[in-house]
């Protein structure tokens, strides 16, 4: 998948970016680029990876709901509604990962089968409902957007992969199941050298 040539006044469709036609209406895993490498090593995205804490969003000590019970954070975009449900959920954080997070500059994307995981998939009003008792609520949880797979989720479940920086404008596809470092590498350099070119204006 190329560049983005819709116009500039497309880039904030709905609150979800250049994006939009890609995330909406699918189920998602987002992830430092860095990551990919080890995940297709391992098989699997794992609940607790070994990485350092500030490659966590939360900590050990305090994770996030979702890694609490011992889950994988999923995006579901199935029927969502991003303006309305910005009105419902005004303190909701999911902007802050869509399309990336900044301080990452980029992103990759993982598209999830629902099929594929739902012996082991938590809805988003499961979520809630879980979250809502004594001793959950000061662990962070994006209420109705955010599911939930329990356990380590194997990369044969993903049905698509792409990488994306600048707002979402750039995007580049690449296959986790059929992993070509290469290619991966590749997508990594023009990445880096994106952010080195814009570092400079």
């Amino acid at each position: 998948m190329g560049e983005d040539n819709r116009a500039p006044n497309d880039v904030n469709m709905k609150g979800m970016g250049a994006l939009h036609d890609l995330l909406h209406g699918g189920l998602w895993h987002t992830t430092r680029p860095s990551r990919v490498p080890s995940i297709v090593s391992a098989g699997e995205i794992m609940v607790e990876p070994n990485i350092d804490d500030k490659e966590r969003w939360g900590t050990r000590d305090h994770p996030p709901f979702v890694r609490k019970i011992g889950g994988i954070s999923l995006f579901d975009f199935r029927g969502f509604d991003p303006e309305q449900y910005s009105a419902s959920h005004p303190l909701s954080s999911w902007q802050y990962f869509v399309p990336h997070r900044g301080d990452w500059g980029g992103a990759v994307w993982l598209s999830i089968d629902h099929a594929a995981i739902s012996h082991s998939f938590v809805s988003t009003d499961e979520i809630v409902e879980r979250w809502d008792v004594t001793g959950n609520r000061s662990h962070n949880v994006m209420p109705r957007i955010e599911a939930a797979h329990l356990g380590d989720l194997s990369i044969s479940a993903i049905n698509s992969a792409f990488l994306t920086w600048d707002g979402g404008r750039e995007v580049r596809d690449f296959d986790m199941r059929s992993f070509d470092p290469c290619h991966f590498d590749q997508i990594m350099n023009e990445w880096h050298m994106a952010k080195r070119i814009g570092s400079k204006r």
